[in-house]
């Protein structure tokens, strides 16, 4: 009995010590885990997909199938699966007619609203003669890893001057049409020029049997003489990134600005379209052209900011997904060249502020938005994918 109490000790201090051995595996395995997170006080970010080349945008094909679409910006579509996993043989290679000088590349992607029936695919790349080229292909269900390139369908091309301020967007809307963001061609006159497309975002109807589109009837210079009927909104420098906020319809826009400032722009949902940014005469709230401070017309953007670091606003998404409640309806967007995400606090009523969550060392090009609402940012310096994992807003500049 005596050597049993004496021994009581000695197997409680080896359970202890196995609970805490058990604990401190736990902790290292954790730590394997988030080794190549990104974390910062209010913000962390999970690798989902590594190994890529230049990724300029992600989309979920609307097939239940939770793969993963990246554009590399070379011409490429690769297929990542459900667990982050590459394929190796890209989905479509566009790499021997895509021009990546500068600002271009392979730069949008969209899924028809009738994707399950028609398997229809659109694209925005700039071609080898500088050209934008928005393209529609057809993906078969009987091959949903491939695309056949002679399913190849021209939309539109636009040629260009200048190697800058592609625009590249591409989004369909809850109307049904689609959307095409497209930059000023470095000549920002244009912007306010009806009678070209340049500096505007698009609205075209694919999906009418016109070929190779139709204007809606109800785009707001359909009826106005010299003026290009695709016209949606004017005014933008280089709308680089665009979307729909799912539950209201809203749209939100990033226009990278020029030397001085940035900005996000919105229409809201219900908008008759014909909203004018005011770039050239305008960059952010301030007026570069007296002859035009006095013009009626031009929407303010919400929020405008300096180039003390930052260099190109990338536009991302209002925020409907479930694992970061703190971020729940709030807008998201970043920054190119310091990595920084950014959210905005205050009212319509009251004037809106950017608020910093965080900065972080890679180079964000796009932010994505996946089937259940939650966000993505793609790291076109290190060619990795990161989910916002968690967050939190901090206090507004006062």
């Amino acid at each position: 009995m005596r050597r049993l109490l004496l021994l009581i000790p000695v197997v409680i201090a080896v359970a202890i010590l196995g609970v805490l051995g058990a604990d401190l595996v736990v902790q290292r395995v954790r730590a394997r885990a988030q080794s190549d997170w990104l974390q910062t006080k209010n913000l962390s970010l999970a690798p989902v997909v590594k190994g890529l080349k230049e990724p300029t945008l992600i989309a979920w094909p609307p097939d239940g199938s939770k793969r993963m679409f990246i554009l590399e910006r070379e011409g490429r579509v690769r297929i990542a699966e459900a667990d982050g996993t590459l394929r190796p043989t890209p989905l479509l290679d566009l790499s021997d007619n895509t021009s990546t000088s500068t600002e271009e590349g392979l730069l949008g992607l969209a899924f028809d609203p009738g994707f399950a029936q028609n398997g229809y695919v659109y694209v925005d790349y700039t071609a080898n003669d500088a050209s934008v080229n928005v393209v529609r292909y057809t993906l078969s269900p009987d091959k949903p890893n491939q695309i056949d390139p002679s399913t190849a369908a021209l939309v539109m091309t636009i040629p260009k001057r200048s190697k800058f301020h592609n625009g590249g967007t591409l989004a369909f809307g809850p109307d049904g049409y689609l959307y095409i963001s497209l930059g000023d061609d470095e000549n920002s006159d244009e912007a306010q020029q009806l009678s070209s497309i340049f500096g505007k975002i698009l609205r075209v109807d694919v999906d009418s049997g016109t070929q190779p589109y139709a204007i809606p009837p109800t785009n707001p210079f359909v009826d106005t003489p010299g003026a290009r009927g695709e016209i949606w909104s004017y005014g933008l420098r280089n709308p680089w990134r665009f979307s729909f906020d799912r539950v209201t319809g809203d749209v939100w826009v990033g226009d990278v600005g020029d030397a001085r400032m940035e900005e996000i722009d919105m229409q809201p949902a219900g908008s008759r379209g014909g909203e004018n940014y005011g770039w050239p005469y305008y960059e952010g709230t301030e007026c570069m052209q007296p002859d035009h401070c006095g013009d009626a017309g031009m929407v303010a953007p919400l929020v405008t900011y300096g180039h003390d670091m930052t260099c190109a606003v990338i536009g991302g998404y209002v925020y409907r997904g479930t694992s970061v409640l703190a971020f729940s309806g709030s807008y998201l967007f970043g920054d190119l060249c310091t990595g920084g995400v950014f959210t905005m606090a205050g009212s319509q009523q009251q004037g809106w502020k950017r608020v910093e969550v965080a900065f972080n060392p890679i180079k964000i090009d796009s932010f994505a938005e996946d089937p259940s609402g939650e966000v993505y940012i793609s790291d076109m310096q290190g060619g990795i994918i990161y989910r916002i994992a968690d967050g939190s807003i901090p206090a507004p500049p006062s």
